[in-house]
């Protein structure tokens, strides 16, 4: 059963599913009292896996089909489009740059790696000129300006520096390995997959802006988060990644690594009390102290747009607002640590009793599906089995580079 109660513009939703009792008006009164911070038009979704929809709150001429430019939350979409190409052989996460963009060679560059470009550690920093968002530039024309003239501050993969100059130099290794502009990338290996007909890269004019140029609705972006939750499956059936390429997302990429620049601020709401790492395009917003496991992770927006994915909790949501220089932030934090600590409170269903694992071949991909808790182990040998303790159903093999040798897989129960 579900209560709407309106609050002026605002709408909150209380939620009584699979015998889950929540009263979110603790959240919704925090939205009430920082409508100002929030530009005073905001929408707010949560989802749960099972349950589906479990919190709303609209404020504003603002829907879920609102399409707005949500800045570094493009960040994400990116990073989905880079591994897209790694899942196909185009390149590989630890490749040099230099491999694909010899200018960068000319430069004395060319060593960085692509994954340090996208988790923020590749020492190429330059505030101005933001040759990254120059609205007059290619992505061609502007890689090769960063490659010419943006320093490298620090030895690649020794510090966190948040910054976009790696991310839009891989955009361009992106181009060269397909063939394709990165408009017509994204469109055909995400938004088109994802059935997300109005996203584009289209804030800065000619620059697509790798890590901060995308524009898309609420409810586009759900359907990416979805995705993500369901280890690379779509609504609509398609597989738009393989689990280990989900994986990269809830990887703490920069983990013990000092900051040279951090925009995150500090907050007394983390989940474990400490500053997030940066993931792969997208910050480790909870990372398990007692066991290592990244359980949240988000990619929020200058913007003020902020979606995340708990799979603890099995949630995800989006803060959908755009408020130039927003300052957000921090009510943010808030409102997702007031979500948390409902949930907690009142608990989640139950899981499925376990059952027998299927499988199937969908377009490029291998799935396994099984209900129920248990551990995916893989094996060559049926003699010795690696646990992938990372793993839940339904989980993704991409076919478009398969081993050399066959492999296997099981699922052990846990007591």
């Amino acid at each position: 059963m579900n209560r709407l109660v309106s609050h002026g513009l605002a709408i909150a939703l209380a939620t009584t599913l699979h015998g889950q009792v929540y009263d979110f008006s603790a959240a919704s009164a925090h939205l009430d009292a920082n409508l100002a911070v929030f530009n005073n038009r905001i929408l707010v979704i949560v989802e749960h896996e099972t349950m589906g929809e479990i919190f709303r709150y609209r404020s504003g001429l603002i829907s879920q089909d609102t399409k707005l430019a949500i800045a570094s939350a493009s960040k994400w979409l990116s990073a989905a489009i880079v591994l897209s190409c790694t899942e196909k052989g185009l390149f590989n996460m630890d490749d040099r740059v230099g491999q694909y963009l010899p200018i960068f060679d000319t430069y004395g560059k060319g060593h960085i790696t692509i994954r340090q470009c996208f988790s923020m550690k590749s020492g190429l920093s330059l505030a101005d000129p933001a040759y990254e968002l120059d609205s007059s530039l290619t992505l061609q024309q502007s890689v090769d300006l960063i490659a010419a003239n943006t320093p490298i501050v620090f030895t690649p993969g020794t510090m966190l520096d948040y910054q976009a100059d790696g991310m839009q130099t891989v955009g361009r290794i992106c181009e060269v390995v397909t063939g394709k502009d990165w408009r017509t990338l994204a469109r055909e290996v995400l938004f088109d997959p994802l059935n997300m007909p109005e996203a584009d890269y289209n804030t800065f004019g000619l620059n697509p802006a790798v890590a901060g140029g995308a524009r898309c609705s609420a409810a586009e972006y759900l359907k990416f988060l979805r995705m993500i939750l369901r280890n690379g499956l779509a609504d609509n059936g398609n597989v738009i990644l393989s689990s280990r390429s989900v994986q990269e997302f809830f990887t703490n990429q920069t983990y013990g690594l000092p900051e040279y620049y951090s925009p995150i601020q500090d907050s007394g709401f983390y989940v474990y009390g400490e500053r997030p790492d940066y993931g792969m395009g997208s910050w480790v917003m909870a990372q398990n102290p007692a066991g290592g496991a990244v359980e949240e992770v988000a990619s929020p927006g200058a913007f003020g747009t902020f979606p995340w994915v708990d799979r603890k909790r099995q949630l995800r949501g989006i803060i959908f607002m755009l408020g130039v220089g927003s300052t957000a932030w921090q009510a943010s934090v808030e409102l997702q640590s007031i979500l948390r600590a409902e949930i907690d409170l009142k608990g989640l269903p139950a899981e499925e009793p376990p059952g027998p694992v299927t499988s199937s071949r969908v377009p490029g991909y291998l799935k396994l599906s099984w209900p129920g808790d248990g551990e995916l182990e893989t094996s060559t040998d049926f003699k010795t089995w690696v646990p992938l303790s990372w793993a839940s159903s339904p989980f993704h093999e991409s076919l478009d580079r398969p081993p050399g040798i066959k492999m296997f897989y099981r699922v052990r129960r846990t007591l």
